[in-house]
């Protein structure tokens, strides 16, 4: 009886220094975190080799602050992009955190981003809840960021269109867009991965996309069935045509993002930028 008093008060000793590791990870360290993912997508389409950054669900607020900004910037600049893409729901609770955001020094800091042919927006969720519509699409078109609303960009020079869906819980896409009639190889933004279900076209199709954080935390065979509406079955990381569901060529990448909502804690889930090279087919 004592032997087995003494593994059991051993056993509850080991899981609360564990448990407290976990939780100090996952409050003090990873948030602060930042990872550069890279991808290489290859068409048989004609393009010429181009760098898409991607970063999406910043989620400044009250669980993630500003400050952090100059990190996600200096990343991005270091990654000497053609073009830069925000993948939405740049603030958390814009109505909840107004007074304390610096929106000056983020709008300072967004300026500095650089993109040597052009920076791309499309809506999140929450640019469009906590107030956030009123101020996002002036304060994304004053930092140098187009925001794609439905709406579609040639860039003929890299053979390449890039597309921007509306928001698919807070706006409004009608489902028509959906079937893209376009010979040029489409990188495509849109906040929510479910709309990768949606796309048609007979060409090559690359989706960038955020919304679900990777899950944020990561608890097996829980957090897959914790996702956001509007995440479909789509967590984190790169899908192919097969795993998506679709006869579409469409490939897909689901970020990770960067900020956080709800909760304060990353677990599993590092903050990153994805670094996409369009390149032709060897």
């Amino acid at each position: 009886m004592f032997r087995f008093m003494k593994r059991m008060v051993l056993f509850i000793l080991l899981f609360t220094i564990l448990l407290l590791g976990v939780t100090g990870y996952a409050y003090f360290i990873e948030p602060d975190l930042l990872r550069v993912k890279c991808l290489s997508i290859r068409t048989e389409k004609e393009v010429h080799p181009c760098k898409i950054v991607f970063f999406t669900d910043t989620h400044f607020g009250k669980y993630y602050s500003e400050s952090h900004v100059e990190d996600i910037v200096k990343k991005i600049n270091e990654r000497d992009a053609d073009f830069v893409i925000f993948g939405g729901d740049l603030l958390d609770n814009y109505a909840r955190d107004c007074n304390s955001l610096d929106m000056e020094y983020l709008e300072d800091k967004f300026l500095e981003m650089q993109a040597a042919a052009g920076k791309y927006a499309v809506w999140g969720n929450h640019d469009y809840g906590g107030g956030a519509v009123r101020i996002y699409e002036e304060f994304m078109s004053s930092c140098g960021f187009e925001l794609l609303n439905d709406e579609s960009r040639l860039f003929e020079a890299y053979g390449i269109t890039i597309r921007g869906y509306d928001d698919y819980l807070m706006g409004w896409t009608d489902p028509s867009l959906y079937k893209i009639e376009s010979d040029c190889f489409q990188v495509i933004a849109s906040h929510e991965p479910v709309i990768s279900k949606f796309i048609e076209n007979s060409g090559d199709n690359i989706l960038l996309s955020g919304h679900t954080h990777g899950g944020q935390v990561t608890i097996p065979f829980v957090t897959s069935k914790l996702l956001p509406e509007g995440s479909g079955t789509f967590q984190k990381g790169f899908y192919s045509a097969q795993k998506i569901g679709t006869s579409t060529s469409l490939q897909m990448y689901v970020s990770d993002g960067i900020g956080m909502t709800r909760y304060p804690f990353r677990f599993l889930n590092i903050p990153e930028i994805v670094e996409v090279n369009i390149l032709p087919a060897k």
